[in-house]
Parts: structure tokens; C-alpha cells; sequence
């Protein structure tokens, strides 16, 4: 009876082994990051032209394949009286020191393209910071976990 219970636990713990670890599965692009963001990850600004406002979203993941590395997505959510765009400045603190990004971006009334960009931050517990620029408003930021 034991050796039977022994060898369940055994198959069930081979199967979630396999799962975790992506066997039978195809390669990812990218990984989840363990993150927090207590403010959103949603950035409000005025635009940089016809007294437009909007919103940009921040998505974060690991890069796969790159220890230390994350990735941002900035999706531009649309403009009041768009077109009009954005400076985003992307700002971190994590094992690999500070570091600061500055990207634009652009939509007209609807959602618009999505920009993305590497960081490079150290693996290990780091900081992400994201604001319009100039500061105009409420901003978002991230604590995480960078494999």
C-alpha cells in the first residue's frame, strides 16, 4: 500500500516537474515576472500637443533567454482631440544599478502602436518607475522579481 502511494506521488510530482519545466511545449518569447505595482500600470498624461489627453499602458516580462533583462510594452490607449503623443520616461534601480529610458508614444483618438524596449536591469529585486515627461501627472511603478 505504501509503494503504491509512493509511486502516485511520484508520477503526479514527474507530471508538474514536466509542466514547469515546458516539456512537450514550444519555446516562449518571453517569461512572467513576479511584480507589484501598487499605483497601476497605467500612466496618465496630457499630450504634447492640442490639449489632448490619454492614457498609456506599461506591461513588463522577463526577456527569455536573457537573466537580467525585461521587457516593456508601452500601448498608447488613445487621446481626447488626438493625435498626439508622449514622452515616457522609463526610470529602475536593481543589482545592475540605476538606469533611465526615454520613449515616445504616439495614437490618435484610439488605441495605437505598441513600443517596445529592453532594459537591462540585474536579476534579483528591482524598482521600475514610468512618468510622462515633462511630469504632468499620476505615475506608475513596479517592484519585481528579475529572473
Amino acid at each position: 500500500m505504501m509503494i503504491r502511494r509512493l509511486g502516485a506521488v511520484a508520477a503526479v510530482a514527474t507530471a508538474i516537474l514536466a509542466g514547469v519545466c515546458g516539456v512537450g511545449s514550444k519555446p516562449a518569447q518571453a517569461d512572467w515576472i513576479p511584480e507589484f505595482a501598487p499605483l497601476g500600470s497605467t500612466v496618465s498624461t496630457f499630450g504634447d500637443a492640442n490639449f489632448c489627453a490619454g492614457s498609456i499602458y506599461v506591461g513588463l516580462e522577463a526577456a527569455h533567454g536573457q537573466p537580467g533583462h525585461v521587457t516593456a510594452h508601452l500601448s498608447p490607449l488613445g487621446y481626447l482631440n488626438g493625435p498626439c503623443g508622449n514622452h515616457i520616461a522609463l526610470a529602475w534601480l536593481g543589482s545592475a544599478g540605476t538606469g533611465t529610458r526615454d520613449v515616445y508614444v504616439h495614437a490618435g483618438w484610439g488605441p495605437g502602436e505598441t513600443v517596445t524596449v529592453d532594459l537591462w536591469m540585474g536579476m534579483g529585486l528591482a524598482k521600475l518607475f514610468a512618468n510622462s515627461w515633462p511630469l504632468q501627472g499620476p505615475w506608475a511603478e513596479w517592484y519585481l522579481i528579475v529572473p
